[in-house]
């Protein structure tokens, strides 16, 4: 057996035989044991039979020692809200993410990140009253694009992140900065 090394790999995530990237890494079944899959971009590797560790691709993002949230040491973390997007929406919970205090809101737009009317007019208030706004989907793959109608209004776009994801990495990035580009630069990283 040749020795295989994930050192410089970041967090992994092994189960079932199965190596992923954490940050791609998501729970998909309540029950099953196959639950832990990484979506469209697939597995890292396998641990086989014999206990070989094979890894057929790398991570491509920052992480761990390589972050600039490595030695980030935070007593509270700020308020980041999630609000799912539907058909209809008004946007009343993104009023109420704002009146509690949230210093950010990652909405889970359907489709491609898409939001209602109202929901974007409520954003807007949010994002002028210095909230950030990252804009995700609920779909758990597929990319949100930076598309103009929304970076006109300050709003960054979570790539492949899910808004769960999404959520941490604007904690850690909000501990940071309050700039829009410097947080969507963060997004486009990691």
């Amino acid at each position: 057996m040749r020795p295989v090394y994930a050192v410089g790999k970041g967090v992994l995530v092994v189960l079932n035989d199965e190596i992923n990237s954490a940050r791609e890494v998501a729970k998909t079944n309540t029950y099953r044991l196959e639950t832990f899959q990484s979506g469209q971009l697939g597995f890292l590797g396998y641990v086989d039979a014999n206990g070989e560790v094979v890894f057929y691709r790398d991570v491509a993002r920052l992480h761990t020692s390589r972050s600039a949230f490595s030695r980030t040491s935070v007593a509270t973390w700020p308020r980041v809200d999630i609000v799912y997007s539907y058909a209809g929406a008004d946007g009343a919970f993104i009023n109420a993410a704002c009146e509690a205090g949230t210093r950010g809101i990652v909405v889970a737009g359907t489709g491609a990140g898409l939001v209602s009317s109202a929901e974007m007019a409520a954003l807007q208030t949010a994002r002028a009253a210095g909230v950030m706004v990252v804009r995700s989907n609920r779909l758990g793959n597929g990319r949100v694009l930076p598309l103009a109608k929304y970076t006109a209004h300050g709003f960054v776009s979570a790539d492949n992140l899910t808004p769960q994801k999404a959520r941490i990495l604007l904690m850690l990035a909000l501990e940071k900065t309050n700039d829009v580009h410097s947080i969507q630069a963060f997004f486009d990283q990691y």
